[in-house]
């Protein structure tokens, strides 16, 4: 007879004495109070939770097409005058460079070429003096306040990800976490890389994010409203998860579940009602206890 209350130690020495064939398990553990209190169980009841699945993916911002435009002539000629330095805002329609024709003429004819939308000069290749044809780039304009993220999907993920999907965005070096969704997704795999390139919308564009810029998406891939449990109450049981259910005073049933979602330390489970008090402190000894047919007399 036990005269004080059995420490955890104890108790599992005292299972593990004889180990009955697994064929004659009993699936409920019993303990008496005193043992409850060595194993110092606490218990949570199964709750219903909606819960969201995600998957992180990297890449970098990029610009997207009706952002950036590349500014050429129409005529060949000589390039006479630039009017816009890198860096400059300009506005649609103002003039940007002088292209002289190289039609005879007195004075030869000459051309302005205007910026076709509102923008920041990004590159000015060309050179005063310069000959250039139709096609010649002379700038290069971009929006830098309308960024997407582009991230690529592997092939485990791609039938997860949806248009419109919400995610949460983390860029290197900017302290504020981005919200997005996937507007946009490649018809088909990227060989080089072998993943599918997808690109996000951002809600807003902070001053700090620059083209080129690393970052991750958390992307939302689905959602459910089940029964959950924390985490910290599931065990790896024979294969297969399962958690410890209060049945009794003293009684603790193995209960195999299923698992679904995961998320902020709850799991959503099938095989479990909402309400059932689960095990979450302890039940790994009464696992070892469930394994070796644990049924234990302790008197306080």
């Amino acid at each position: 007879m036990i005269n004080t209350p059995v420490k955890a130690t104890a108790i599992l020495a005292l299972a593990f004495a004889t180990v009955p064939a697994l064929a004659h398990r009993s699936p409920v553990v019993q303990l008496n109070a005193a043992n409850m209190r060595a194993l110092t169980l606490r218990l949570t009841p199964a709750r219903v939770h909606t819960l969201y699945a995600h998957r992180t993916f990297y890449g970098a911002f990029t610009l997207p097409p009706d952002a950036q435009a590349v500014v050429t002539p129409r005529i060949r000629g000589r390039v006479t005058a630039l009017y816009a330095t890198i860096g400059a805002y300009v506005h649609r329609g103002a003039p940007l460079a002088r292209v002289q024709s190289l039609l005879v003429g007195n004075p030869p004819p000459s051309v302005l070429v205007h910026a076709p939308m509102s923008g920041v000069v990004d590159t000015r290749p060309a050179v005063l003096g310069e000959a250039v044809v139709p096609g010649t780039p002379l700038y290069h304009l971009i929006k830098p306040h309308r960024l997407w993220l582009k991230v690529y999907v592997y092939q485990k993920d791609i039938a997860s990800i949806r248009l419109g999907e919400q995610a949460s965005i983390r860029a290197l070096g900017v302290a504020a976490r981005l919200r997005g969704r996937v507007v946009m997704m490649a018809p088909r795999i990227n060989p080089r890389r072998g993943a599918q390139t997808i690109w996000l919308s951002l809600a807003s564009t902070p001053a700090a994010l620059k083209p080129a810029l690393f970052a991750r998406a958390r992307i939302t891939i689905g959602a459910a409203r089940t029964v959950a449990v924390p985490r910290a109450a599931i065990v790896d049981g024979d294969g297969r998860p399962a958690v410890f259910v209060a049945a009794a005073p003293g009684r603790f049933l193995y209960t195999p579940i299923g698992i679904g979602i995961c998320e902020h330390g709850y799991c959503g489970v099938s095989g479990l009602k909402a309400g059932a008090r689960v095990v979450t402190q302890g039940n790994t000894e009464l696992y070892t206890l469930w394994l070796t047919g644990g049924k234990l007399e302790a008197d306080s």
